[in-house]
C-alpha cells in the first residue's frame, strides 16, 4: 500500500482519478481549498475502499501554499509515494483584456505551485532511491492556444519541466510522467468561461468523460511510464500532425476551434 499526495483533488479529472488510487489500495492525501468537499470526498473514500484518507486544505494560489502542505505532511508523519499535480485552471478570452491578477493566480497554480511541491517532494523521494511523480500537462503543451494563451503556455511549460526532471530523477530510481489528456467533460471550461455558452470550443472538439480518462490514465501509472504520455488516439493524432504545421497557422486554427460565440 502507498501514499499518494494528490491536488485539484475534489472536481473533474483529479477527482475522478482519486476514485481510482482508491480502488487500488493506495492512501490519500487529498489536498484542496473547498472544505466541505474535500471533507466529504475524505470520508467517502474512506468508507468505500477502507483506505486511510488525510484531507489537506490549502489553497494553491498562494505563494506559501507548498510550504504549508509540505509542513501539514511531516507533521501527519506521512512519506509521499507518489506525487500528483492535477490542480490547475483556465481563462478564456483576448489576454489583454484580462484581469492580470487572475493571470498571476494561473502562473502561480498551473505552474509555480508544481513547481516548488516536485522541488520539496522530490528530494524526499531522491533520498529513498524511488517515488513518482505525475504532472498534469496536456496536448494543449503542444499548441499556441488562442483566446487561452497563459493557459496553454503554462501546459507547455509543466511538459518540458517534467521531461527533464524525469531525465534527471532516473538515476536514482524516482519516475517522473507529464500526463496529456485532449478535451475532458469537466468543470474546467465552466470556470474558464470557455463552455457552450461562450465558445464554440466544446461543440468542435467533443470532450470525453474524466472518469473514462481516469481509468485510461491510471493504466499508464500503473505501469510507471515515465517523460510523457498522451491519452486517446485522436489527440496523438492531433499532436503528430501539429509537427508538420507552422506555430502561426495553429494559432489560427486554434482561434477558429476556440472562437467566441
Amino acid at each position: 500500500m502507498k501514499t499518494v499526495l494528490l491536488t485539484g483533488c475534489t472536481s473533474g479529472i483529479g477527482k475522478a482519478l482519486s476514485k481510482e488510487f482508491a480502488s487500488d489500495n493506495h492512501n490519500l492525501i487529498l489536498v484542496a481549498r473547498n472544505k466541505d468537499k474535500v471533507l466529504e470526498l475524505s470520508k467517502e473514500l474512506s468508507k468505500k475502499y477502507g483506505i486511510c484518507t488525510y484531507p489537506i486544505l490549502c489553497d494553491l494560489r498562494e505563494q506559501d501554499a507548498y510550504q504549508q502542505i509540505y509542513r501539514q505532511v511531516e507533521e501527519l508523519n506521512l512519506v509521499v509515494d507518489i506525487l500528483v499535480n492535477a490542480a490547475g485552471f483556465g481563462i478564456y478570452g483576448e489576454f489583454v483584456d484580462s484581469d492580470p491578477v487572475l493571470q498571476q493566480e494561473l502562473l502561480q497554480v498551473n505552474m509555480s505551485s508544481l513547481l516548488c511541491l516536485c522541488n520539496l517532494f522530490g528530494l524526499q523521494m531522491k533520498k529513498r532511491g524511488r517515488g513518482y511523480i505525475i504532472n498534469f500537462s496536456s496536448i494543449s503543451g503542444f499548441f499556441p492556444g488562442t483566446y487561452m494563451s497563459s493557459y496553454y503556455a503554462s501546459k507547455a511549460f509543466i511538459l518540458s519541466y517534467s521531461i527533464s526532471l524525469a531525465r534527471e530523477l532516473k538515476p536514482f530510481g524516482v519516475k517522473v510522467l507529464a500526463l496529456c489528456p485532449g478535451v475532458i467533460d469537466t468543470p474546467f471550461y465552466n470556470k474558464a468561461k470557455a463552455d457552450k455558452r461562450h465558445s464554440y470550443l466544446l461543440y468542435r472538439m467533443p470532450p470525453i468523460s474524466a472518469s473514462k480518462f481516469a481509468e485510461k490514465a491510471y493504466k499508464t501509472i500503473k505501469k510507471e511510464k515515465i517523460y510523457y504520455k498522451i491519452i486517446g488516439i485522436k489527440n496523438k493524432i492531433l499532436v503528430f500532425l501539429s509537427i508538420f504545421v507552422p506555430k502561426r497557422v495553429l494559432a489560427a486554427i486554434l482561434s477558429w476551434i476556440q472562437a467566441k460565440k
